[in-house]
């Protein structure tokens, strides 16, 4: 067991480092006593604090009842008799009053109410009555909200690619829904790893928790130590410089118990991509390949290779396209290695759609000596995202007559790999919705069919599709992959 004075002194050593790391020049031990080492720290994290935490606001959740009404309608949200159903936390993006947050924690947004307490020093917190969800995003676990102010102060954001293990992070919360107040919780810690799979028992919980179809199931989130109560879900992970580099989420508390790791989903390229989205009302969209993967073989194996074996090609996908075959090995994804097939899965699933991808590929067999390496390029199509709430956007296309239509690959269909085989899905259109007695719903049309044609005309793009339909004013004739052809009236 090390001694306090080896204790000491390690931690000495360790924060006269650091800081000089972070000044940018070389203290000189020997003129430094620990106690000074020790309070330049905490001035430095305060006045970290300081600068982020009037950027942290906390988010208060009622349901209404069984009518739809509000419970609590009459009740003063800074009242004590005010009992909001959930709490959470969430960070200023925009001064016009955006808000982001966690997907996860808005819940049903139908049946509940939602309260931002946003700090305005000197007076007690301001509450405001959310205006609206922006949009959301599942895949990613992330949302924005918009309230009625235009003073705010948003958040710096920093780059979490530049992190790494054992630098010092604070994170700003509202652990147990105390910054109704108008004081958000700080905690800090060091960035334990990196790449970290969301917790998989956090996955039975509807209400919390990243969902099973989510991004960070394959292996993208910040762990720290630093303690997230319930509540935290939302808040800033925020560095010494006062930026935001990761967004947290309480996942393993909302499983029942709290442990020492928290998770914070990362400041990345792709983070920033849906942000911008989700700021503008827009629905992200992600990646899709079309390829089913498995295992390496013990062969493989020992012969210290890694990567994601190719087990199907579906017809009609970009992989397909790129020439992909069953056996070969994908190694790498736009210079990013891949070890498994989380980790193909996870850099197809941040690439936005109609992104131009390169793929590493290890190609042979047993009798072929050497494997040969190749290089692919391919067009990614839309990846379908399961949600469990309906799509929350406040900008989108406008049905046409009804109709709502995507990318093939994104309309959810329940066996993609089987329907692949009766329609080539880079030829057609997907059916995402038809609005009930819409002309669409009357001609016969219904989620999960596949437009080949419109008047003739081929259509593999929502689009094209889009273009052809805008200046047709009469009957319009479209062709399904089935061959089937129906006349859509006009309204």
């Amino acid at each position: 067991m090390l001694s306090r004075s080896m204790l000491s002194r390690r931690s000495y050593l360790t924060v006269t480092l650091y800081l000089a790391t972070i000044s940018g020049s070389w203290l000189r031990a020997q003129e430094v006593s620990a106690p000074v080492v020790a309070r330049a720290l905490e001035a430095l994290t305060v006045e970290t604090i300081l600068r982020t935490e009037k950027s942290v606001v906390a988010i208060a959740r009622v349901r209404k009842d069984s009518s739809g009404n509000r419970r609590q309608a009459t009740v003063d949200p800074l009242s004590p008799d005010f009992v909001p159903n959930e709490f959470a936390t969430g960070v200023v993006v925009d001064k016009s009053g955006l808000i982001l947050t966690n997907y996860h924690v808005l819940g049903d947004v139908s049946q509940n109410d939602y309260f931002v307490w946003i700090q305005r020093r000197p007076f007690e917190a301001s509450v405001h009555r959310l205006e609206s969800v922006m949009a959301v995003d599942p895949w990613t676990d992330l949302a924005v909200l918009k309230v009625a102010a235009d003073d705010l102060v948003p958040m710096p954001l920093g780059e979490s690619s530049r992190l790494k293990k054992g630098m010092i992070v604070i994170a700003l919360g509202n652990p147990y829904g105390i910054a109704r107040q108008g004081e958000v919780s700080a905690s800090w810690g060091i960035v334990s790893n990196l790449g970290r799979k969301a917790p998989r028992g956090s996955q039975r919980r509807p209400a919390g928790g990243v969902s099973a179809d989510s991004l960070h199931e394959l292996g993208t989130l910040i762990q720290t130590d630093a303690r997230l109560n319930l509540g935290t879900s939302g808040g800033a992970l925020v560095n010494l410089r006062g930026q935001m580099v990761g967004l947290t989420s309480s996942l393993a508390a909302l499983d029942g118990y709290e442990i020492s790791a928290g998770f914070a989903i990362p400041v990345d390229a792709t983070f920033r991509r849906v942000l911008e989205d989700l700021k503008a009302g827009r629905q992200p969209d992600f990646g899709f390949l079309g390829v089913q993967s498995g295992a390496l073989s013990r062969f493989d194996r020992q012969r210290g290779r890694t990567g994601a074996r190719v087990e199907r090609v579906l017809p009609g996908t970009p992989a397909s396209a790129a020439g992909l075959q069953r056996g070969d090995i994908i190694t790498g994804v736009n210079r990013q290695r891949v070890h498994d097939s989380d980790d193909l899965f996870r850099e197809i699933g941040r690439q936005p759609a109609l992104a131009v991808v390169t793929l590493g590929v290890l190609r042979g067999s047993l009798d072929e000596q050497p494997v040969r390496t190749v290089t692919l390029t391919t067009t990614l199509s839309k990846k379908y995202v399961v949600a469990v709430r309906p799509d929350l956007v406040q900008s989108r296309p406008a049905a046409w007559r009804g109709l709502r239509v995507d990318f093939s690959t994104a309309v959810g269909v329940a066996d993609l790999a089987e329907q692949s085989l009766r329609v080539r899905l880079d030829q057609c259109l997907g059916v995402l919705s038809v609005e009930p007695q819409s002309p669409a719903w009357k001609a016969g049309l219904r989620a999960g069919d596949f437009v080949l044609r419109v008047e003739g005309n081929d259509v593999n793009r929502p689009s094209v599709f889009r273009e052809l339909v805008g200046s047709l004013t009469g009957p319009v004739e479209l062709e399904l992959a089935n061959r089937r052809t129906i006349i859509v009236a006009a309204p």
